[in-house]
């Protein structure tokens, strides 16, 4: 759990760097999800109240992998802190999909998404950092799920 916590840190500190360099406001986001066509991550599975191990893991490892493959397509904005979280990222994946196959819970086959390539370099900025919140959101649920897990 310490490596998560690491990587959420990383994740949030990038995503804050982003956030202030380009002095986003929370309106003007959510109409750039909508030009970037970027779907929040659902959560709904890893939720502490609908906790369901399977299911969540699976959500999460999509989760993952849809995040992954969006940031890994930026073109226009690659920052050395992008990099080596992609790599984390990737670690983290196969982690997850180890624990899945101790476990028996199959793990989903994805299909890479792109961001689009038609943009200009603040949408991509924008873009990586709804990312980026995204992330943050899905494994903060998964830790708060697994935690609410552990005490019942």
């Amino acid at each position: 759990m310490g490596s998560n916590e690491e990587l959420l840190a990383k994740i949030k500190m990038q995503a804050g760097d982003i956030k202030d360099a380009m002095q986003l406001k929370e309106e003007n986001l959510s109409a750039m999800r909508a030009i970037l066509r970027i779907s929040p991550m659902p959560l709904e599975q890893c939720q502490s109240g609908s906790f369901n191990q399977d299911a969540c893991y699976t959500q999460l490892v999509n989760s993952l992998k849809t995040a992954e493959s969006l940031l890994s397509s930026a073109h226009q904005y690659t920052a050395t802190g992008l990099t080596d979280l992609l790599l984390d990222l990737q670690e983290l994946i196969s982690n997850f999909e180890e624990t899945m196959m101790e476990k028996g819970i199959p793990v989903p086959a994805t299909s890479p998404q792109t961001l689009r390539s038609d943009i200009s370099e603040f949408q991509e900025k924008a873009g990586i950092f709804l990312i980026l919140h995204d992330l943050c959101k899905s494994l903060t649920a998964f830790q708060e799920g697994l935690a609410a897990q552990s005490v019942m």
